[in-house]
C-alpha cells in the first residue's frame, strides 16, 4: 500500500523550516492525495514565544484557507493544531493531543527538547529515578483526550525520544509498561487513533517509531486504531519512513488505517 496522506506536519508558523505553500507543494509533487498542517499551539507556558498564540493562529488559518482554495480538487488541504495538555485549547478543524512536558516542583521539564536538558532535569527533580519520571509522564498522557478534546493522539510514548536501545530505562520492563498501559487503556476509551509517528527518525534521533512494537501490540488488542503521520518540520520529512511504519502496524497485527475526511470525521483504509 503506498499510503498518500499526512497530517502531523509543522511550518515557519510554529518549528519547522519551510512555509506553508512550500509544504503544500511538496505534498502535490509527492503524489499526496490529502495533506494536512498541524501548527504548534501556544506553548508559551513552557517556552515563551513558542508556538502559536490567538493572533498567529487566525493567520495561520487565513493562509491555509487561500491554499486549499488553490488546490481544491487537486488535493484535499487539512488545517490542524498541536496542542499540549497543560496549554490552551485553540480551536481549528483537527488538533492533535500531545505531552511535550511533565510540571514537577512549578517547573515544566520538555520531554523532547534535548536529551543534555532531559538527563539533567531527571537527576534533580526525581533523584535519578526514570521510572518515577515515567510515572509522572504517562499520568498526564492519560489526561491528554480529557483535557484537549482532540482527534487524536500524538507520539503516546514521545518520553523514549532519547532512549534507543534502552540507554535509560527498560522499555520491555513492568516499570515501564504498566504506567503506560494503564494509559493507553484509560486514552483508548475516548475511541479516537493512536499516532505511528516516523518524526524522531527523519531527525536522527530513533530509527524506529512511536510508539514501540509492544505497545502498538497491546493497542491492537484494545481494539485500538491508528493513524500514520511523518511529524515533518521540513518538506523533505513529508511522508516520511511511511514504508516502516506500515510494515511495523501489520506486523503488529493492524489492517486498516485511518484517513481524515473532508468535511470531518475519519474513512478506514487497507494496509
Amino acid at each position: 500500500m503506498n499510503l498518500r496522506a499526512d497530517f502531523h506536519t509543522h511550518t515557519t508558523f510554529c518549528d519547522g523550516k519551510n512555509t506553508p505553500r512550500q509544504m503544500v507543494e511538496s505534498a502535490f509533487r509527492k503524489g499526496l492525495t490529502d495533506f494536512g498542517i498541524s501548527g504548534h499551539g501556544d506553548y508559551s507556558f513552557c517556552e515563551p514565544g513558542f508556538g502559536m498564540n490567538d493572533r498567529i493562529l487566525e493567520e495561520y488559518q487565513r493562509e491555509l484557507e487561500q491554499l486549499r482554495d488553490e488546490y481544491r480538487g487537486r488535493m484535499n488541504l487539512y488545517i490542524g493544531i498541536e496542542l499540549d495538555c497543560l496549554g490552551p485549547v485553540q480551536k481549528a478543524e483537527y488538533s492533535i493531543g500531545s505531552a511535550h512536558c511533565v510540571k514537577k516542583n512549578g517547573e515544566y521539564i520538555s520531554v523532547d527538547d534535548t536529551e543534555e536538558k532531559l538527563t539533567e532535569a531527571v537527576e534533580r527533580l526525581w533523584k535519578g529515578d526514570w521510572y518515577a519520571f515515567i510515572r509522572d509522564y504517562y499520568e498526564l498522557e492519560a489526561t491528554v483526550w480529557d483535557r484537549t478534546r482532540c482527534t487524536w493522539i500524538g507520539h503516546f510514548d514521545l518520553l523514549t525520544k532519547f532512549n534507543e536501545g534502552g540507554k535509560y530505562f527498560d522499555e520491555t520492563s513492568d516499570a515501564y509498561l504498566e504506567p503506560a498501559l494503564a494509559a493507553m487503556k484509560y486514552l483508548q476509551q475516548a475511541e479516537v487513533p493512536f499516532e505511528i509517528n516516523t518524526g524522531a527518525i527523519g531527525r536522527k534521533y530513533r530509527t524506529v517509531p512511536y510508539p514501540s512494537s509492544v505497545l502498538l501490540r497491546e493497542l491492537c488488542q484494545m481494539g485500538g486504531r491508528i493513524i500514520i503521520n511523518s511529524d515533518s518540520h521540513s518538506t523533505e520529512h513529508i511522508c516520511g519512513s511511511f514504508e516502516l511504519a506500515q510494515k511495523l502496524a501489520w506486523d503488529c497485527g493492524f489492517r486498516r488505517v485511518s484517513v481524515l475526511k473532508p468535511g470531518g470525521g475519519f474513512r478506514e483504509i487497507a494496509l
